[in-house]
């Protein structure tokens, strides 16, 4: 069954600010993207290479500096260069693989012109694995940081005379790092519960206006889950700018291009206990084939989400391109 693509429940000046719109495709909020951040290559090593050398000028004045030009304790110096060596770092490292990524791109579409699968991804012909454990280990990094990145803050406002709308503000975003915590202690409870999951080709790859035929290995605890939906989606994502002068910020967005949807009831589900899920869907023929290569990327999915006293959720990617 096609379901009709909508607006997503996004506020109509969020979906205008984010590129959406009436008759445009819908936002997809909190969706996991492919793309680390919003430039590539090259220029992500020029732009992350000053903020690696900050780090180590900080780092160094912690250790050497004058203590009487110090404003900080060492270990707050220590903690603010630690955020610009680790974030210029960041973009350097994934530069770099970028730039690799597209060379090595180049040669394989050489060597399969008009088969553009071998070169756009490494794929695993068998089928796709969504590690539960990876997705965990990245909601924890990210709340870390978000509560490291506050120390600094509260220290002004605790330590600082009249700082106080510092530790007032720092006060506000810890609220946002209590619900980063909470998704972090959610996607724990997935892994424990459920494991890794898998979802088995039964081709590769696929082409666009023909079916797509996969199975999904039932995961850890299946008889559980009172009922499981299945989409299947084709995602763009793009490099959305807002704001304007020094306020102006960048992200990646996800719009949803396509979806089909199946959803499986508790009663259904018992009939594959032990079993893989056999699942089904018609791809249609005039919407845009895989290009993960590409920068921002455009996809084909299948989120797989589960729902019980701990929701399932899992993400797999299908190789869905234009027959050749």
């Amino acid at each position: 069954m096609t379901v009709t693509v909508t607006n997503s429940p996004l506020g109509t000046l969020q979906q205008r600010m984010l590129g959406a719109g009436s008759g445009l495709p819908p936002v997809l909020p909190n969706h996991p993207t492919q793309s680390a951040t919003t430039i590539d290559g090259w220029k992500s090593v020029l732009f992350g290479l000053p903020f690696l050398l900050a780090g180590v000028g900080a780092a160094f004045a912690a250790l050497y500096g004058n203590p009487a030009r110090k404003h900080a304790p060492d270990w707050l110096i220590g903690l603010i260069a630690s955020f610009f060596f680790i974030g210029g770092a960041f973009f350097i490292i994934h530069g770099l693989r970028s730039a690799a990524r597209k060379a090595a791109y180049q040669s394989e579409a050489a060597l399969h012109p008009g088969q553009p699968w071998y070169a756009d991804y490494h794929w695993h012909t068998e089928g796709f694995t969504f590690s539960a454990f990876r997705a965990m280990i990245g909601r924890l990094l990210f709340a870390l940081f978000w509560s490291a990145f506050l120390v600094p803050f509260f220290w002004i406002g605790a330590t600082a005379r009249g700082a106080w709308p510092f530790l007032v503000g720092a006060s506000l975003f810890a609220l946002i790092g209590l619900y980063i915590w909470y998704r972090f202690v959610q996607m724990l409870a997935d892994l424990l519960l459920y494991g890794n999951s898998f979802l088995e080709y039964d081709q590769f790859p696929y082409f666009l206006g023909s079916t797509l035929n996969v199975r999904l290995r039932t995961p850890r605890n299946f008889s559980d889950l009172d009922e499981l939906t299945l989409t299947l989606r084709c995602v763009t994502e793009k490099y959305v700018t807002t704001g304007v002068g020094q306020n102006r910020s960048s992200q990646v967005v996800c719009y949803e291009l396509y979806k089909d949807q199946t959803t499986f009831s508790r009663d259904r589900l018992a009939a594959f206990a032990g079993a893989n899920i056999s699942i089904q869907f018609p791809l249609p023929a005039d919407k845009p084939a895989t290009s993960l290569i590409s920068t921002p990327p455009t996809y084909w999915e299948i989120q797989a989400t589960g729902t019980s006293k701990v929701n399932y959720e899992a993400y797999f990617l299908v190789p869905v391109y234009k027959p050749s």
